[in-house]
């Protein structure tokens, strides 16, 4: 769910309520350099990535470890809205020819 304009996640009783900005700033402009080099807009949803995925594809490029909380947070903060805010991960209007995407199918 978004509250107070921010992701926050409260599921089976465990609440991730951890936003980018409990990591370092260099930490944060990484973080969203990547996002806008490697998810590209589209004016559909691209359902079957979620957030919790798309964190693990950071992680793999920058061996920065985010929180699901935390990558919802930096792909709002970039410009992505989820789809459905009440999902737990959370899908968004990306293009599936966005780098992420083919850097996966090389492998």
């Amino acid at each position: 769910m978004i509250k107070d304009g921010k992701p926050y996640t409260n599921e089976n009783g465990y609440t991730d309520d951890e936003l980018l900005c409990d990591i370092s700033k260099d930490e944060q402009d990484i973080v969203l350099g990547w996002i806008k080099e490697n998810i590209y807009p589209r004016k559909t949803p691209l359902y079957g990535y979620t957030s919790y995925g798309l964190k693990h594809d950071l992680e793999r490029d920058t061996k920065i470890y985010l929180t699901n909380n935390q990558f919802k947070d930096a792909m709002m903060m970039a410009g992505f809205k989820p789809v459905n805010q009440n999902e737990l991960n959370w899908e968004y209007k990306i293009s599936r020819k966005s780098p992420v995407f083919v850097k996966k199918r090389r492998w």
